[in-house]
C-alpha cells in the first residue's frame, strides 16, 4: 500500500516543524513549505522536501504544492500579541484562503487547520470552556480577529477538515511563549496582575499527537473544532516558580494592580501606533496583561472522545527540562 503524502505549511515554525518531523518518522511522505529558508534547508537535509513560499504572496506556487498530496496540515500563521493589521490579515486570512483554494482544487482527503483558543478570549476568568464558547466583539487584538476569520473560512469551505485549537504551546524550539517570559524574567523582576489563577499549557509532543490523530480520524470529525491542552491546568505561581528555578534565575515577582497594568498596556500601544505605525512591539499590551491575569482553561473532552486524544505529560517536569536547557544555553559551564 502506497504511503500517504502530506503537505505541512508553516513547517519552519515551532509546531509545523515538529509535525513534519514526526510524520516523517511515522512513515508518511512529507512535503513542507515555510518562509524561513535556513530552517527549510535543515528539513531538506532530514529528508523532507521543502519549498520556500509566502502563502499570501504566492498563490500560483501554492496551487502546485498539494498536487499528489492526500492530506494537508496548515500550521502557518503570524502568532504575536502585537503587530500591524495588514501583516496579520496577510499571514492568517489571505494565506488560509489560498490554502483552502489549493485543497479544493486538488481534492485533498483531509485538511487539519491549526487555530487558537484565543478566539474565545475575554478580559475575565474562563474555566473549562468548550469549543462553542461565544466570541466577544471586538476581538482583543488583530491576531485574534484574523484567526477567527481564518477558522470560519476553513469550516465553511466544504472541505473534509478538522480544526485544532492548541493552547499555550511550549517545548524545544519554542520561539514565543517561554522565550518571551524569560526575556522579562532575566531582568530580575516579573510583573503579576491580579490574584493567582489557573493556566492551561500544551507540551509540543501532545499537540503533535493531536495533529496525527486528526489526520487519521474518521469522517464524523469533519467540520469539527477541538480544544487541545496537556490536560493538567496549573497555578500561574507554580508555572513561573518552576520555570525560573530551573533556569537558575532569581526573580522577584512584582505585583501590579490590574487596572494600572491595563492602562499602561493601552498607553504603550498608543505610543507604538503613533510613533512607529505599530511596528514597535510594546513590552506590555492589554492582551498580554489579560492573558496572564485571567485564567483560561479548556475542556478537552471532545478531543478525548472523538480523536482518542490522551495526554499524559508531566507539565512541571517538562517546564524544568525547558528551564535547564535555557540555563545550559545561556550559562554554559
Amino acid at each position: 500500500m502506497e504511503r500517504p503524502i502530506v503537505l505541512v505549511t508553516g513547517a519552519t515554525g515551532f509546531l509545523g516543524g515538529a509535525v513534519a518531523r514526526r510524520l516523517l518518522a511515522e512513515g508518511w511522505r512529507v512535503r513542507a513549505t515555510g518562509r524561513q529558508a535556513g530552517a527549510g534547508a535543515e528539513l531538506a537535509v532530514e529528508g523532507i522536501p521543502f519549498t520556500a513560499c509566502d502563502l499570501a504572496e504566492s498563490p500560483d506556487l501554492l496551487a502546485e504544492l498539494p498536487a499528489g498530496c492526500t492530506h494537508v496540515v496548515h500550521c502557518a500563521a503570524l502568532s504575536s500579541p502585537w503587530g500591524r493589521r495588514r501583516d496579520f490579515h496577510q499571514a492568517n486570512v489571505i494565506a488560509t484562503r489560498n490554502v483552502i483554494a489549493a485543497c479544493q482544487a486538488t481534492r485533498v482527503q483531509r485538511l487539519v487547520a491549526i487555530s487558537s483558543p484565543s478566539v474565545s478570549f475575554i478580559y475575565g476568568s474562563q474555566q473549562n470552556i468548550g469549543e462553542d464558547a461565544p466570541w466577544v466583539d471586538p476581538a482583543a487584538n488583530y491576531y485574534i480577529a484574523t484567526k477567527r476569520i481564518a477558522e470560519r473560512a476553513v469550516l465553511t469551505a466544504g472541505l473534509p477538515c478538522v480544526v485544532l485549537r492548541p493552547k499555550a504551546l511550549f517545548g524545544p524550539g519554542d520561539t514565543t511563549l517561554i522565550p518571551r517570559v524569560l526575556k522579562v524574567a532575566a531582568r530580575g523582576r516579573f510583573p503579576l496582575f491580579g490574584p493567582d489563577c489557573l493556566l492551561d499549557l500544551t507540551w509540543i509532543g501532545d499537540a503533535v499527537d493531536a495533529v496525527l490523530l486528526a489526520l487519521k480520524a474518521d469522517a464524523r470529525c469533519h467540520g469539527k473544532v477541538y480544544h487541545i491542552t496537556s490536560g493538567a491546568p496549573l497555578s500561574r505561581q507554580l508555572v513561573l516558580e518552576t520555570l525560573f528555578a530551573a533556569c537558575g534565575l532569581q526573580v522577584r515577582l512584582r505585583r501590579l494592580p490590574l487596572p494600572v497594568a491595563l492602562a499602561l498596556g493601552s498607553t504603550l500601544e498608543g505610543i507604538s501606533r503613533l510613533t512607529t505605525m505599530g511596528r514597535w512591539e510594546p513590552p506590555l499590551t492589554r492582551y498580554s496583561v489579560g492573558a496572564l491575569a485571567y485564567g483560561q482553561t479548556l475542556d478537552i473532552s471532545a478531543a478525548r472522545r472523538d480523536l482518542g486524544y490522551a495526554p499524559l505529560t508531566d507539565i512541571p517536569a517538562r517546564l524544568q527540562a525547558c528551564g535547564l536547557a535555557w540555563r545550559k544555553l545561556h550559562f554554559p559551564l
